[in-house]
């Protein structure tokens, strides 16, 4: 007598249906993750106006009520139209400082209460060549003094 062997199945595992699980997957938990937002530096823009206008309202800033930061390619500072250096972020805080001591200075001589109010203009201008960090570390080092000054940025010189 002959004894036959059952031939065993081979175990499969269903997979028709994996791609919908893994479609769920990515939908809950995209649905689920709370994604962190860094918050940068909040600019301010103003609304475009025409040049009849801006022609009209232009007004000629001297040293006294602002100071204009220009940041070279390879990272120097030349402060209204000085010679390109490198500073400190040290050496930046003092030039920062002073100009705005001494905008206050000129504060207190003023009569007028709206002119003695006056706060200092940083304007920060950026060489298109130059690296984003440049412009960031001078505008990190204004923000420091917002509330005794004002911040420009333009990435044209």
């Amino acid at each position: 007598m002959e004894v036959t062997r059952k031939r065993r199945r081979k175990v499969e595992i269903p997979t028709a249906s994996t791609g919908d699980i893994a479609f769920l997957l990515i939908v809950f938990f995209m649905a689920t993750t709370k994604f962190d937002v860094k918050e940068g530096v909040k600019v301010q823009l103003t609304k475009a106006v025409d040049q009849a206008q801006q022609k009209a309202s232009e007004i000629k800033l001297t040293d006294k009520e602002m100071t204009r930061i220009d940041i070279m390619e390879n990272g120097q500072l030349s402060i209204n139209g000085a010679e390109p250096i490198t500073m400190s972020d040290a050496d930046l805080d003092k030039r920062i400082l002073e100009k705005i001591e001494m905008r206050d200075g000129l504060n207190k001589m003023e009569k007028d209460p709206v002119l003695r109010s006056t706060k200092m203009l940083f304007l920060v201008k950026t060489d298109p060549e130059a690296n984003y960090e440049h412009m960031v570390r001078v505008v990190e080092r204004l923000v420091t003094y917002r509330d005794r000054a004002l911040i420009s940025i333009s990435t044209s010189i």
